[in-house]
């Protein structure tokens, strides 16, 4: 990998060469500072020597003070003046400040590679630990590719490495969840084909075996020929209503119903239910009682909502003993819908598994196919509702719909 060819590899490389140029920079300048106040201090020595032997010496002239100064030539009178006060060659205070001229410069110099070298080895280090986390990532996403979802998040740095690094954490946390969602569909989808296969296989069964009775039995009396037909017409029936049923739920499950969105009146929809109704509570002799103190109104789908709110009087008309009662009431947040029948309730363990499909609880009838409810709860909590269940043995169900108000 060339991470020269990165565009924020080399936004640092140029930080790095500018921060090399200033520190250098900075340096020299100071060196020069340095190297100044060393002939400033030099200068003020001569000249203050110069004047004393202007002021000693006044017969000696300009010209030969300056020649004195200019001529590299070493004087052998005033070194050996120099050394009659024990001063030698070495303790000369030029050349004194000259060697800290030097030694600034090369202590001055020996820091800047000092610092350059740092900054190299930091640098390299730096980019060393990014080639180690971008191989990291590439072999994580490479994981990624053959489904692999595993990935540990150790770092809490904030540098764009770990945020792409945190990224795919929630791409992989999205991916393992979708993984895991596909699966269960596949299972409850082939529990679904299963329950399906088994709830069709009955009342195909049933009418095979009473078409053949009926095409073998030729001096079968009309009365008993009735009743087979009368059984096949109820089990086609059955099975009508679970094929348009268990189409409703696939296009629920699949996103493709488009919801109306009209205004509903819950009195006169309950009227409705209560007409379809009438013969089947009359049959089980059940009093259907609406109460409704004023004229309550939701958005949705009128034609869904009713199917969804019948299947669930239905149900309670088939468990009920007496009487079933729907209550509608109202308030800021939500419209209310409650289902009262007076039966003998659900069992405790049947109550948490009402709303699953194929589901019949143990004191479900023997034509119950467990999907009414089901499709009931889909229906409501795609239109801005849910729904809940209240029972206990010996003292009837109540069911609970909720449809919450979007523009309070």
């Amino acid at each position: 990998m060339n991470l020269l060819k990165n565009k924020e590899i080399k936004i640092l490389f140029l930080i790095f060469i500018a921060t090399i140029i200033i520190f250098t920079t900075i340096l020299a300048i100071s060196t020069k500072i340095q190297v100044e106040q060393y002939k400033n201090s030099a200068n003020i020595a001569i000249s203050n020597i110069v004047g004393l032997i202007k002021k000693e010496y006044s017969n000696v002239n300009d010209e030969e003070i300056v020649h004195i100064l200019n001529n590299k030539e070493k004087s052998a009178d005033g070194k050996k003046l120099l050394k009659q006060y024990g001063i030698d060659e070495d303790a000369y205070y030029i050349i004194t400040m000259k060697n800290q001229e030097r030694t600034t410069i090369i202590v001055n110099c020996t820091i800047l590679v000092i610092a350059i070298l740092i900054l190299i080895v930091v640098f390299i280090i730096y980019l060393k630990h990014r080639y180690i986390k971008i191989d990291k990532l590439t072999r994580y996403i490479q994981k990624l590719s053959n489904k692999e979802y595993s990935l540990d998040i150790e770092e809490s740095s904030e540098d764009e490495l770990n945020s792409l690094k945190n990224e795919l954490y929630k791409i992989t946390v999205m991916l393992k969840e979708t993984a895991e969602i596909s699966v269960a569909s596949r299972e409850a989808l082939s529990a679904s084909v299963s329950d399906i296969s088994h709830q069709l296989k009955t009342p195909l069964t049933s009418i095979s075996i009473l078409l053949d009775n009926l095409n073998e039995s030729e001096n079968m009396d009309d009365a008993t020929k009735k009743d087979f037909l009368r059984e096949i017409s109820k089990q086609i029936k059955d099975m009508n209503f679970l094929v348009i049923a268990l189409l409703q739920l696939s296009r629920l499950d699949a996103g493709v119903v488009e919801f109306l969105n009209e205004k509903i009146s819950l009195p006169n929809m309950i009227c409705e239910i209560k007409s379809n109704l009438e013969i089947m509570a009359e049959v089980k002799n059940v009093e259907l009682i609406i109460k409704c103190k004023q004229d309550i109104c939701i958005d949705g789908d009128y034609n869904w909502n009713k199917e969804a709110i019948q299947n669930i009087v239905k149900n309670a008309i088939e468990h009920a003993n007496s009487k079933v009662t729907v209550d509608i009431t109202e308030n800021d947040v939500y419209c209310k819908i409650e289902i009262i029948d007076d039966g003998d309730g659900i069992n405790e363990n049947d109550i948490k598994h009402i709303f699953e499909r194929f589901y019949k609880a143990s004191n479900s009838s023997e034509n119950s196919i467990g999907i009414g409810l089901s499709l009931a709860k889909d229906i409501i909590e795609k239109q801005n509702g849910y729904i809940t269940v209240e029972s206990k043995a010996e003292t009837g169900t109540k069911f609970i719909v909720k449809y919450m108000k979007i523009n309070m």
